[in-house]
């Protein structure tokens, strides 16, 4: 849903939200059409949106679906660079609510919108058209009851412009039957546009710098602050792709100042073999955070080791799987012992270069504490770990 389609008449307009016929691969799903609120058409320039050209549910306006977006703040006042969490909540108002498709519309003028929601689509910025996020290629389905009459579209994330300046903010929710029929038993909404004002950035940190240097088996987190503004921590997060994170340190912040000061974290990938991405998040004592860019460094193994060891603890009869890194391709042996030094498994697997999962079953142990070793080819200890059997 892009600058133009709400732009483009100060009349009241709904946006009919839709789900199938997808015309645009670049599109998970479009809007079918611009109707006035009475349900005739729109003649007006600027629309150009494609898909669902026959129509899948019903487009006049109904006041029996409600649609609340939060997440924004209430003044209206955003903050350059700044990253929102938004919720949208669709609400079936009827008597006795019943319907069970979904679906909801969001742009704005500028910004980028981000999701982990699996029913959420994004459309990222485009010069002069906007930003866009919108339900899924297939609506979520939920059934409305008076006891539960709403569907909530959440995890999503809109980072607001650069620039300070105007942003307008849209969305059009539809609480459909799910007949896929275009009907009256459908109900579509359109908020009101939001004008957003877009003050300069006043999150946490202006970063002077951040590097990420591998020695040995640690990496070197390090950054430099210019500026920091009611900060009240730092998070370093690390990815093995590039797009999953996940927090491995963090280190208390300064709170406020214009003096430049030095932080470092050492991360410990011993147990890693692989590019390693890492970002730096800023929050200040309000819960506003920002990112730094990435950093890359590639970890080598250097040893043969186990990466990993799952479940633990592990129930009897169950099995622990481990995740053992070798140098080369060769035969190993697992094997373990009680706390008293008896044997009580051992396993001979032949691994290949590279990470290599081992399945060892825990048969007939009683609860305990055992210690799993794994020796090489020339019978020398390659590592020793803790298991506990309940």
């Amino acid at each position: 849903m892009k600058k133009s389609l709400f732009t483009i008449s100060a009349a009241a307009l709904l946006i009919a939200v839709c789900t199938s016929s997808i015309t645009n691969t670049k599109k998970v799903h479009r809007l079918t059409r611009v109707l006035n609120s009475d349900g005739s058409a729109f003649a007006g320039a600027g629309y150009s949106q494609t898909g669902c050209a026959s129509g899948c549910h019903g487009a006049k306006a109904s006041a029996l679906t409600t649609g609340v977006l939060t997440g924004l703040p209430s003044n209206n006042i955003v903050t350059a660079g700044t990253t929102y969490t938004l919720s949208l909540v669709i609400t079936d108002v009827a008597k006795t609510p019943t319907q069970k498709a979904w679906g909801f519309d969001m742009s704005s003028t500028d910004g980028d919108f981000a999701t982990t929601n699996s029913n959420v689509a994004v459309e990222p910025f485009t010069a002069g058209l906007g930003a866009e996020v919108h339900h899924g290629s297939k609506p979520p389905t939920y059934i409305a009851t008076a006891i539960a009459p709403s569907y909530t579209f959440d995890n999503i994330t809109w980072t607001a412009p650069k620039t300070p300046g105007k942003d307008t903010f849209y969305y059009a929710c539809n609480a459909a039957n799910g007949d896929g029929n275009n009907n009256a038993k459908d109900h579509p909404m359109l908020g009101t546009p939001i004008i957003l004002t877009v003050n300069a950035s006043t999150t946490p940190v202006t970063l002077a710098s951040f590097d990420a240097t591998l020695s040995n088996s640690f990496v070197a987190i390090s950054w430099t602050t210019a500026t920091e503004t009611n900060t009240d921590h730092f998070e370093i997060e690390r990815s093995l792709d590039g797009k999953t994170f996940g927090k491995v340190g963090t280190q208390k912040a300064s709170g406020t100042t214009t003096t430049k000061l030095n932080y470092t974290y050492k991360d410990d990938v011993s147990t890693l073999s692989s590019m390693v991405f890492y970002r730096l998040k800023s929050i200040d004592k309000s819960g506003v955070f920002n990112y730094s860019g990435l950093k890359t460094v590639t970890v080598n193994a250097t040893k043969n080791l186990i990466t990993s060891l799952y479940p633990n603890p592990v129930k009897a009869g169950q099995s622990v799987k481990v995740n053992y890194l070798s140098l080369k391709n060769a035969n190993v042996s697992f094997s373990m012992v009680n706390a008293v030094g008896k044997k009580v498994l051992n396993s001979n697997q032949s691994v290949t270069v590279g990470t290599n999962l081992v399945s060892l079953p825990v048969i007939g142990l009683v609860s305990g504490i055992y210690y799993l070793s794994v020796t090489d080819g020339s019978n020398s200890l390659v590592q020793k770990q803790t298991i506990i059997v309940q």
